[in-house]
């Protein structure tokens, strides 16, 4: 291989303000309904959520922006590739790509562009920054940063939304290195649109909010229909087995999953299917909540902290976004 994509440095932000499920219990208590077993389901017991008006999904990747590039020790005026990826972003035109290139001071040979594949954007990006990286070899540094603010845009008696969502940012410094068998190897994708009307966000589309005046608050935000994963979750060991066949490798060839941090439920559920070590898979949506795009990446991160990779593992990223769409991508780190 001539030249790939290799993760450089990550970094992550969260806003200050800790939840944790005590509050959301009794919250849904005064409304009747019992969340215990829900919370214990998704593995919750702490959340970041901002209480500061000001605090948006560009702050947000522009803190851990400022921090990945400070720990890879470049300049941004290097980078030649910005990518934001958001479920919830704060502007349609310009792209909040350009926002984050004016904020960083980054230089003028460098293309912008956001991305929005709801839950699964960044894992989605990183296949895609790693491609077109190895077929332009102009493009020495690219960030790729995702940031949502799901907590706001939760219907307040909705509690799989309100008591779950959480914000945060995460930024992945991505660097073109020749002569590596570092880096991206391979992806698959699972795409089954039978659940395309289930999450709507407006509940009645942007056309609705421009045009209606008087539409109440409650269709502006995210509409959370009855459904559930088993099928997503279920490609995740279908998908997994192709990128590792098409590979000549096996699972014990895999330190760690760096899922959906949706659901330990069903987390437990795709270890239990593969066969696989539970320890390999790594959780941090009890200290996080569950924050859509960044969930999978955080995980990466946290691991990274723990010191739990060595030079030539092979890992993989799973997620999950609204629809129900899959991407998954082996990565030798």
């Amino acid at each position: 291989m001539e030249n790939n994509a290799v993760i450089k440095g990550v970094a992550y932000y969260h806003p200050e303000n800790m939840v944790d499920n005590d509050y959301f219990i009794e919250y849904f208590k005064k409304q009747g309904k019992n969340i215990e077993g829900l919370l214990k389901a998704t593995g919750r017991k702490n959340r970041y959520v901002s209480s500061n008006e000001e605090e948006t999904i560009l702050t947000m990747g522009y803190h851990a922006s400022v921090e990945v590039i400070n720990k890879t020790h470049i300049k941004a005026s290097q980078i030649n590739l910005i990518v934001f990826s958001s479920g919830t972003p704060e502007y349609i035109a310009p792209t909040n790509a350009m926002k984050l290139h004016s904020m960083l001071n980054a230089g003028q040979k460098c293309a912008v562009y956001d991305l929005n594949v709801n839950c699964a954007g960044m894992v989605v990006a990183l296949e895609q920054v790693s491609r077109i990286m190895r077929n332009n070899q102009n493009i020495k540094y690219a960030l790729i940063v995702g940031a949502d603010q799901l907590s706001r845009y939760a219907r307040y008696d909705e509690a799989i939304a309100y008591a779950n969502f959480a914000d945060s940012a995460c930024a992945m410094l991505i660097e073109n290195i020749f002569h590596t068998d570092r880096g991206f190897v391979d992806s698959d994708f699972y795409t089954n649109s039978s659940n395309h009307d289930k999450i709507l966000m407006p509940a009645k589309g942007m056309s609705s909010v421009a045009r209606d005046k008087n539409m109440p608050t409650k269709e502006k935000l995210v509409q959370y229909g009855q459904f559930d994963f088993d099928g997503a979750f279920h490609s995740a060991q279908i998908s997994i087995e192709d990128v590792l066949f098409r590979n000549d490798l096996k699972k014990k060839d895999i330190k760690k999953y760096f899922f959906s941090q949706f659901s330990w439920k069903y987390l437990e559920r795709v270890c239990e299917e593969m066969e696989e070590d539970i320890l390999k898979f790594k959780f941090v949506g009890d200290e996080f909540g569950y924050t859509g795009t960044t969930s999978p990446m955080l995980a990466y991160a946290k691991s990274l902290e723990a010191e739990e990779l060595e030079m030539g593992d092979y890992v993989v990223f799973w997620t999950v976004g609204a629809g129900t769409t899959c991407p998954t991508v082996l990565y030798k780190y």
